[in-house]
């Protein structure tokens, strides 16, 4: 009997008894194989719920990190429910379906999605968004290379906030050990590695966090190149890794800023970069990450500055765009990345970028919904960088696409 619904952000199956988080602490209890259910779930509890069997919470939406972050792992996760924290109760058995976002009491047989798909070479670069360099090697052969290394999740699984392992002169070597991997694993294909991008509310709980200020909604706040450009010593930290790894002989290696809304923050980032000893342009691709109508709006100013790459964030320009909060369950059905205005700016990205000769990317959750993609490879985007776990999907489906607008061409003729 089905007793709950929400939203799945995979095609997972999940059985296991229930264990409740009602304090932080409580993840520490979690010993394998358990359905976790939970409020709201944060990044920095990530390294606990890696041995869950399922993961239920109250609040998020399919473009949450740490959803992204389970579907990489192939852990069913059900966010957005609402209410599963006082519906469910510890101990009891159930059955969730990543796919369809059904939560079962008991044990109900299932089956998974499963499909051997062979490898496609469509025209558009089919790329991947890694959250957990442990998967490198996997995926490595089938992408076309990363679009985003989100080294956040190793920051925050070492227990300790960047500010702190600054202090402990450990910050630079983290970094480096976890995009190091990925950049020689997928060598010589081009690696983009994204500055941080942690939301103050993922950083409280770490040791050092109480230095955080408290923000309602932490997604529209300090975070992001913003937040990295107030304390210049970590952005550089983040550089010098950078910096290292390039003289290690991988020029395979670009820079990604994110969240960028206006381009005083573009240029003082390069200027910084500068500072550490790089060349912007010239030593390692530099590129912005649009994800804010200030910056779609002002996109000549970013070329004319120079610009190597554009990697399009549609969940974040979609939530500044919409005024919604992509993590805000009641306002859910609002939140709409395929509203006309977002596709409307997304089209003027992509158009100005081939003018110019620039790649365009679109990066995240929209990387991985057909609907959206069909739409970005029609006007023209350079390359897609989708969740490892649709890489094969993605390569087939896109060949598909443009094989129809070929014909579509002939046909006209």
């Amino acid at each position: 009997m089905r007793i709950l619904k929400g939203i799945g952000t995979s095609s997972y199956i999940g059985v296991g008894k229930v264990k409740k988080i009602e304090i932080h602490e409580d993840v520490l209890d979690i010993k394998g194989g358990e359905i976790v259910v939970v409020p709201k779930a944060s990044r920095d509890m990530l390294s606990h719920l890696k041995k869950a069997g399922g993961v239920i919470t109250d609040y998020g939406g399919l473009t949450s990190h740490v959803a992204i972050v389970l579907r990489e792992l192939k852990i069913p996760c059900i966010v957005g429910t609402g209410d599963a924290s006082k519906i469910l109760d510890d101990e009891m058995i159930v059955t969730v379906d990543g796919k369809t976002g059904n939560i079962y009491e008991g044990f109900i047989e299932l089956e998974e999605e499963s499909e051997f798909l062979e490898l496609h070479y469509p025209s558009t670069n089919i790329k991947v968004n890694l959250n957990v360099p442990e998967i490198a090697a996997k995926v490595a052969p089938l992408a076309d290379g990363v679009g985003s290394i989100r080294i956040e999740n190793t920051i925050i699984h070492t227990g300790k906030h960047p500010s702190i392992l600054l202090e402990e002169g450990k910050l630079t070597e983290t970094i480096e050990g976890g995009v190091r991997d990925i950049v020689d694993t997928f060598y010589p294909k081009p690696v983009w590695f994204r500055t941080f991008d942690i939301p103050t509310d993922e950083l409280i709980h770490l040791e050092g966090g109480d230095c955080e200020p408290e923000e309602h909604n932490p997604l529209l706040g300090l975070r992001a190149i913003n937040k990295d450009l107030r304390d210049i010593k970590i952005l550089k930290a983040e550089f010098q890794a950078v910096k290292n790894i390039l003289e290690e002989g991988y020029y395979n290696l670009g820079l990604k800023i994110p969240f960028i809304r206006d381009i005083s923050e573009y240029v003082k980032a390069k200027q910084i970069l500068r500072e550490v000893g790089l060349r912007p342009h010239k030593d390692l691709s530099v590129g912005a990450s649009i994800e804010t109508p200030s910056a779609v709006f002002t996109l000549d100013e970013f070329i004319n500055e120079g610009i190597d790459f554009a990697s399009i964030g549609m969940s974040d320009l979609t939530m500044c765009s919409l005024a919604i909060d992509r993590r805000g369950v009641k306002v859910a059905k609002h939140f709409n990345v395929m509203h006309f205005a977002v596709l409307k700016m997304v089209k003027m990205i992509i158009e100005k970028c081939n003018q110019y000769g620039i790649e365009s990317c679109i990066c995240g959750y929209a990387a991985s919904d057909p609907r959206i993609v069909k739409k970005l490879v029609e006007f023209g985007i350079s390359s897609i960088s989708t969740n490892p776990d649709q890489i094969l999907k993605m390569r087939k489906f896109v060949e598909n696409v443009e094989n129809d607008i070929i014909m579509k061409g002939f046909r006209k003729t």
